[in-house]
């Protein structure tokens, strides 16, 4: 009877250590820093020394997370359904500005004379079409003149003269193959002699790269006199490794940043892909084409040039959706109960704010993208463990 009765104390003494909740189901007491720690009774944890954390049996079976909607608010949890897309990695690459060949202009002499006045010297020098370019004296364009004058006054007194017409016609003609404008021609009829020597102008407009006379020099026909370029558009020429060109394709648009630009990029198009040098090269040049707003970029500067590479269809989610740990990469998800679970995935890249996932989510599934580390720390509080213990990826 004494045995019973010492027996009966004892077990009641150890009942009384016990804790249930509302629904009769036994309570532990856990360490939210350690959660290895798990006791039967309230008290400190002999690790961290911090008051233990009551959790029900029903808590620790849950898998996941329920909030409420205030909960919801006050975490800024905030959810996105996943889908299929294209990951886009960024390439960069370093390059050149180039003049583009497509801009340069030749202007050349139309017939022979001598060079009395030259009016552009200076390479650099920024032309207009329509100046003047040099005054060149030449028999052949003053008896010409000379033609067209007379022929004027005396179809002027027999405006009828079809003869006279064709010679005025035919005169008219050499000039403008000479490069005289229909003003310059419409001004001979006001004067009474030719005008020599004659000023030249310039057909076109550009940049003077090269200046090809000098005054006093003798010039025939077809002589180049001036080379001219424009920089409202350039060429870059960029260095890529050959496994970063496969999928480049010409038309492909990429950003091109260029020192004294403010930092904005510029708009750039793949215009051509440059065959290698030599088989042991191991890069390939490729050649963009970008027409810059700032008139100070010329050949000659740096550029750094950004490229998004296209990969192939797959699960792609924010990276912010993903919390790292050494186990593994944990997912958040929003079950159709609305309770929160974590899943593990398998990370295949990250680029930007995207990340490729091999496995562990599936179109459809509703992860969360804002407020997983505030789930993760109510897990691990609720249920004293770590939701992702015992597994790994």
């Amino acid at each position: 009877m004494l045995f019973l009765l010492l027996g009966s104390c004892t077990g009641k003494k150890e009942h009384q250590h016990e804790t249930v909740d509302a629904k009769g189901h036994k309570v532990f007491y856990t360490c939210s820093m350690d959660p290895q720690v798990m006791e039967n009774k309230p008290g400190k944890c002999p690790i961290c020394h911090m008051d233990l954390t009551p959790i029900s049996v029903d808590q620790m079976q849950t898998k996941g997370v329920k909030l409420s909607d205030d909960q919801v608010l006050l975490a800024n949890i905030k959810t996105q359904i996943v889908s299929f897309g294209m990951l886009e990695n960024k390439i960069f690459a370093t390059g050149t500005v180039k003049e583009n060949q497509d801009n340069v202009k030749f202007i050349n002499a139309r017939l022979d004379g001598r060079i009395d006045k030259l009016n552009i010297k200076t390479n650099g020098t920024t032309i207009k079409k329509g100046e003047i370019l040099f005054q060149i004296y030449s028999e052949m364009l003053a008896a010409t003149q000379s033609e067209f004058i007379q022929n004027w006054k005396l179809l002027s007194n027999d405006p009828n003269d079809e003869l006279l017409k064709t010679i005025l016609e035919t005169a008219a003609n050499k000039l403008k193959l000479w490069g005289l404008t229909e003003i310059q021609i419409a001004q001979l009829k006001l004067i009474e002699k030719p005008r020599i020597p004659y000023p030249i102008l310039s057909p076109v407009s550009g940049i003077v790269k090269s200046v090809r006379i000098s005054e006093g020099s003798t010039v025939m026909e077809g002589d180049p006199l001036f080379e001219l370029t424009e920089y409202n558009s350039l060429w870059v020429e960029a260095q890529f490794y050959p496994s970063e060109t496969e999928k480049i394709t010409e038309g492909n648009s990429v950003k091109v940043y260029i020192e004294g630009n403010d930092g904005q990029p510029i708009e750039g198009k793949i215009v051509q892909i440059l065959p290698q040098v030599s088989a042991s090269s191991t890069v390939s040049i490729i050649r963009i084409l970008i027409n810059p707003k700032d008139e100070n970029i010329r050949p000659g500067m740096q550029a750094n040039i950004a490229w998004n590479k296209k990969g192939s269809k797959s699960i792609v989610i924010p990276s912010s959706a993903i919390l790292r740990e050494v186990k593994g990469n944990t997912v958040w998800i929003k079950n159709k109960d609305k309770v929160y679970e974590p899943v593990m995935v398998e990370v295949y890249k990250v680029s930007g704010t995207k990340a490729e996932i091999l496995r562990g989510l599936k179109e459809g599934d509703e992860i969360v993208t804002s407020g997983a580390y505030l789930l993760q720390s109510e897990f691990v509080f609720k249920k004293g463990h770590n939701p992702m213990a015992g597994h790994d990826m």
